[in-house]
């Protein structure tokens, strides 16, 4: 059996960096907020301009209505998420083990995300460190495509007892 890598317990809409824990999480929502009112793209992003952020990113592109690609994952976020570069998951995808199941949730989670303009906080347990302390808190961001269409979700996740906080 494989076990499930993360547990989200709560996930809600943020709208201010003051709503979150993580120094990384803080500014990323940070940058996003400052394209308000509009959701900024892809290509505003250049992550030369956020050295510190570089451990705990990642980025998922949309692929189709059901398929995402995750397509750059820092150090840290590697770590809670244990996946490949280039990994697809599908709303429609496989559900024999508690990690598929959980790549299922997750992508669901996604179409709902893009579904709107706003930044989702998660906060949530990992118990494949064995200690059930270790909570973790993600930010997750929508981007739009030179297209203009909500395609990309930017992130940070760090453990809610990492010396950053």
């Amino acid at each position: 059996m494989v076990e499930s890598r993360y547990e989200v317990l709560k996930y809600y809409p943020v709208t201010s960096k003051e709503e979150l824990i993580g120094s990384s999480n803080r500014a990323l929502m940070e940058w996003w907020l400052s394209f308000a009112p509009n959701t900024p793209a892809k290509s505003d992003f250049d992550i030369l301009d956020h050295i510190d952020l570089i451990p705990d990113i990642f980025l998922v592109k949309r692929l189709n209505d059901t398929d995402f690609e995750f397509r750059v994952h820092g150090e840290s976020a590697n770590n809670i998420f244990d996946d490949n570069i280039g990994k697809t998951i599908s709303t429609n995808g496989s559900e024999t083990n508690d990690k598929e199941k959980e790549d299922v949730r997750l992508a669901k989670y996604y179409v709902e995300l893009l579904k709107q303009p706003c930044c989702l906080r998660n906060e949530g347990n990992l118990p494949f460190l064995k200690k059930e302390h270790i909570r973790f808190e993600s930010l997750d961001c929508p981007l739009l495509d030179e297209n203009k269409k909500l395609t990309y979700i930017i992130g940070t996740i760090m453990t809610l007892d990492d010396k950053k906080t």
